[in-house]
């Protein structure tokens, strides 16, 4: 006796074994794209613990504040995962770790889930370079990830002032030798913001968002005074920094030692007549280089007298000194004895000789 298999049968029985297959086949290929991820970068993947995988990393070219991380909690993992860390490791093996990161961590990560923390960190000084993203699991394994961030290259290319001139202004030519454009938010040397309102272009005013093309540079003039002659203090003499800021958070720094001031000192204060007063004036040997006298004032009490002198343009050379002769007829130190004096001696470039001195009795 034979059976006779109907084939309508066997290709139900077909297709429900094609079924199968093709769900094993399927969830197999799922596993092995996660797991084959995790080789990819460098791991053999942990058996019975908790672990985690990079899935993407972002680093807006547009804002280079804050970069974008997602991790993956794979089901084949032990355990929910508890993130600890997330930090980037720039190509000269600097450690970088975000100040915020969003959604804060610890964090933890279940099993099966996908989460993109925002991290908060300023990697414009690494633009153009190949960065690694590590991510650090508490009691599991973490991993790591490579990207090549977009080149960004905005840079100071000339810094000059001239004391000899004026004590007073500033150029600095800055450089975006990328191929976006950048906003130029706030020029600032140390902690001291320059009002654009002090700043030119060409000669003519700015406001701030500047917008510097690609591969173009920009030269600013800035009115900003490097030494305060009252207070004999300043940016001279000591090394500053200047920082130039953008929206897009990019930053030029460009840090240097600046030249000394000139240092001028006054002696041998005298009184020839009522209304007359004599000293001598030095451009001491240590200055830079000469200045050029322009006024003097006496004051006394709360009133400040710009007198006539013998030395108005006299160019004082460092390492020399000068005689000068002051007088003004509302000058009568009979009027005045015992009381203090300030003599100021002030001259083209912005520095200035002061001096106290109390007015002898006659």
């Amino acid at each position: 006796m034979y059976t006779v298999l109907s084939t309508k049968g066997i290709a139900k029985l077909s297709l429900l074994i094609l079924l199968l297959a093709s769900a094993v086949v399927g969830a197999v290929l799922s596993y092995l794209w996660t797991v084959g991820y995790y080789v990819e970068i460098g791991f053999r993947v942990p058996e019975g613990v908790t672990t985690v995988t990079i899935m993407n990393v972002s680093f807006p070219i547009e804002n280079s504040t804050y970069f974008d991380v997602t991790v993956l909690n794979p089901s084949y993992s032990k355990a929910d995962a508890n993130i600890a860390s997330i930090s980037m490791i720039s190509s000269d093996n600097d450690i970088e770790t975000p100040g915020v990161i969003e959604p804060s961590i610890p964090y933890p990560l279940r099993k099966g889930e996908e989460i993109t923390f925002r991290c908060a960190l300023n990697w414009g000084e690494y633009a153009g370079q190949n960065v690694t993203v590590a991510v650090l699991v508490k009691d599991g394994s973490g991993a790591t990830t490579s990207y090549q961030t977009v080149f960004v290259r905005f840079d100071v290319t000339s810094f000059a002032y001239n004391t000899a001139i004026t004590v007073s202004r500033f150029n600095v030519t800055v450089r975006n030798w990328s191929n976006i454009s950048l906003d130029i938010s706030e020029i600032r040397l140390e902690n001291d913001i320059i009002p654009p309102e002090n700043i030119s272009v060409n000669n003519q005013p700015i406001t701030f968002p500047y917008q510097l093309l690609g591969n173009e540079s920009v030269e600013f003039v800035c009115r900003w005074t490097l030494w305060d002659a009252e207070a004999n203090s300043g940016y001279l003499g000591t090394e500053n920094s200047l920082f130039i800021e953008t929206l897009q958070g990019y930053r030029a720094v460009h840090s240097r030692f600046f030249s000394k001031p000139v240092f001028l000192t006054l002696s041998n204060i005298t009184y020839p007549q009522l209304n007359e007063t004599q000293f001598i004036l030095r451009n001491e040997l240590q200055s830079p280089h000469n200045v050029n006298l322009t006024r003097i004032t006496i004051s006394v009490g709360n009133e400040t007298f710009t007198v006539a002198h013998n030395a108005s343009g006299y160019v004082l050379e460092e390492g020399s000194e000068v005689t000068i002769l002051c007088e003004d007829k509302d000058l009568n130190w009979e009027n005045w004895p015992d009381q203090k004096i300030t003599i100021r001696v002030y001259t083209t470039q912005g520095f200035m000789a002061k001096k106290e001195e109390t007015i002898p009795s006659q």
